[in-house]
């Protein structure tokens, strides 16, 4: 953990999430915000998962309450949304929706999912690191209020890490970074990345807390 004014960085490794069995294949939890909170009862603002669909058709857990993006990450999927619209998803394309709908997927594979609750909004973005790569943190939309949460997830592979001269980490295949950012920083982070072996996809996910949505 590390702990500097105006942001922090928590590291959650694969081996420190849990897994469990769904209806359709397995859920692993990477992430889940407050710290503490619990999927089962439903009391969290933000959620991060990964899932492995075993099935060939399965229904989606009902989430009342909750907004949904998913994205494919390895195999098709065919998400229907009973009444709504039908997506078809493959690696690294994504789908948003609402978790109080009635969803059916097809297909198998593995997939990245992302629960939102009131007052927060969020973003994936996949790149492929072939060799190495920097990109600008948007905060133009911060205020000094705001706590936004850059959340970094090698898929595929291992990642080098960096940002500033503080912040170096190697992060492996099903790793998770939260870069926490406490308000609009005077100067804009940048983000590094250096792959450790082969290509690797990572997935940046932007979670926002939006004005409405303070706690």
């Amino acid at each position: 953990m590390i702990d500097a004014m105006g942001f922090s960085v928590k590291i959650i490794r694969q081996e420190d999430q849990k897994t469990a069995s769904w209806s359709g294949g397995a859920t692993t939890q990477m992430a889940i915000y407050p710290e503490g909170a619990s999927y089962e009862q439903r009391n969290f603002s933000w959620r991060i998962s990964r899932a492995a669909i075993h099935a060939e058709e399965s229904v989606f857990t009902s989430l009342p309450g909750y907004r949904r993006l998913l994205m494919a990450t390895q195999g098709k999927f065919v998400l229907e949304h009973e009444q709504r619209h039908t997506a078809v998803l493959k690696p690294f394309d994504q789908d948003r929706f609402d978790g109080a709908w009635t969803t059916r997927c097809r297909g198998k594979g593995s997939d990245l999912n992302v629960m939102l609750g009131s007052g927060y909004s969020a973003e994936m973005r996949p790149v492929l690191i072939r060799d190495s790569y920097a990109e600008d943190v948007q905060c133009s939309a911060l205020d000094e209020d705001s706590v936004s949460y850059e959340c970094i997830h090698p898929v595929d592979g291992d990642v080098e890490f960096s940002s500033g001269d503080d912040l170096s980490v190697v992060l492996r295949r099903g790793d998770l970074l939260i870069y926490q950012l406490n308000g609009r920083p005077e100067k804009p982070p940048v983000f590094r990345y250096v792959k450790v072996g082969a290509p690797v996809h990572v997935v940046r996910i932007c979670i926002r807390q939006e004005a409405s949505g303070s706690k």
